[in-house]
């Protein structure tokens, strides 16, 4: 039995998304672990990490084997993306494999085929859509999560005027008196209130 085909989850109201690819290998479900547990502890969501981790280590473990199937080429990936909507969070996972996700038959004595079933038990939903680049599929689910806590916007500085000369050391006093004339000069030829003469001495 196949997992439901949907359209790609759309929240609401999106709040923010994070991406990452991992090589297509047996290490990629723990790393995969490894950058959610992270991700989700500072964003202050640590109570998730568990389910979160699972399901994630899950979903990835089967697009792993998919594109292996596919292709034993070292240098496939897949891509994992964590969204959160409102009071949810989306978990999706692509692989270039066309093959569908299947819902094995349980088996009480087996060891594997349940990866999809616990998916769908921890989650509110879950399901798969066609890669919208008609590359491969993505299988997601979704579990409740609190709207993660947004990070404080720094208090604005008040505005402040910025001096349009840079200022001298106060300890140094030009004392060139041609050169204080001739500014002065320059002024009264501007200005003709100034008076004229020796009204001002150096």
């Amino acid at each position: 039995m196949n997992l439901p085909s949907a359209v790609a989850p759309q929240p609401a109201a999106h709040l923010r998304s994070s991406v990452h690819q991992f090589a297509a290998t047996t290490t990629a479900p723990a790393l995969t672990r490894h950058e959610v547990a992270q991700l989700l502890q500072t964003r202050g969501l640590g109570d998730l990490i568990d389910t979160a981790g699972l399901l994630v280590s899950e979903l990835i473990t089967n697009a792993v084997r998919a594109t292996q199937a596919l292709d034993s080429n070292p240098k496939s990936i897949v891509t994992m993306r964590l969204s959160w909507a409102a009071a949810s969070l989306i978990i999706e996972v692509w692989d270039r494999s066309p093959q569908l996700p299947v819902l094995q038959d349980q088996c009480l004595d087996g060891e594997g085929g349940r990866g999809l079933h616990i998916v769908e038990a921890l989650s509110l939903a879950a399901a798969y859509y066609p890669s919208p680049t008609g590359q491969g599929k993505v299988t997601w689910c979704q579990i409740e999560a609190p709207i993660p806590a947004e990070a404080e916007a720094p208090t604005p500085l008040l505005p402040y005027r910025r001096p349009s000369v840079a200022r001298t050391d106060p300890g140094l006093v030009f004392d060139d008196l041609v050169v204080l004339r001739r500014v002065l000069d320059g002024l009264r030829a501007l200005d003709t209130s100034l008076p004229r003469g020796d009204a001002v001495r150096y």
